[in-house]
């Protein structure tokens, strides 16, 4: 009888970051060197100007699975590259300890975040808890 040893069970250790990628110009041409910020933009509920894509990351080392959300903007429409490409070294770097998803994703305001009407309903503000670690 053949038997298979169990995998041992991996300790999680997760983390949101988002990643803004602005590559367009006031005047509306595309940008010669696009930059990168790691938070998402403050009017991010503009989906006419900002692009949303979502990546996960994930590895394992020593006895632990990491795991990268990543919740990625851009301004730029269907770049030739394709969103994944643009996006490739920002997804793979992390900010440790990252922030809460609801700042990450598109669910919540955070206190600078504005929002316009012709945007829709306005989401709930994401206060947090006091005791919150992640990075400014």
């Amino acid at each position: 009888m053949n038997t298979v040893d169990p995998k041992p069970k991996l300790e999680i250790r997760e983390t949101h970051n988002a990643v803004t990628i602005y590559g367009m110009n006031d005047d509306g041409t595309e940008a010669e060197e696009p930059i990168a910020k790691f938070s998402r933009p403050q009017d991010w509920g503009d989906k006419e100007r900002w692009h949303y894509e979502f990546f996960r990351l994930s590895w394992v080392s020593h006895g632990y699975e990491y795991i990268n959300n990543c919740h990625c903007y851009t301004d730029i429409k269907n770049p030739e590259c394709g969103y994944p490409v643009l996006f490739a070294q920002c997804v793979a770097t992390i900010l440790y300890p990252g922030r809460p998803p609801q700042l990450c994703g598109r669910e919540f305001l955070d206190e600078d975040d504005f929002w316009l009407d012709e945007w829709g309903e306005i989401p709930l503000y994401y206060l947090g808890d006091d005791d919150e670690d992640y990075l400014e």
